[in-house]
């Protein structure tokens, strides 16, 4: 429970929510923005409400689609493998 709180947190703050994407200082955590997902989809939506201009992040927001698609085929077909049984472990 307490690892969890503490990847949510760290999480959360890799994520460019309350601080601008463009900013210098952050240009050195490019890699580790990168690699979370939620980031694109925060800075499109920064870039949708706040600035003026395209969306620069269309092709992560494609790839964003493509693994949310994958992951949610996987997880139905492990709930559909594991339906039985799912009541009574819950």
């Amino acid at each position: 429970r307490d690892i969890l709180a503490n990847v949510l947190t760290l999480w959360f703050l890799a994520t460019p929510i309350i601080y601008p994407w463009f900013q210098p200082n952050v240009q050195r955590f490019r890699t580790l923005f990168n690699v979370n997902l939620f980031t694109h989809l925060a800075v499109s939506y920064q870039e949708i409400l706040f600035f003026p201009g395209p969306i620069g992040h269309w092709r992560w927001l494609l790839a964003l689609g493509a693994y949310s698609i994958v992951q949610f085929l996987a997880a139905y077909w492990l709930f559909d493998r594991l339906r039985d049984s799912f009541a009574e472990v819950v």
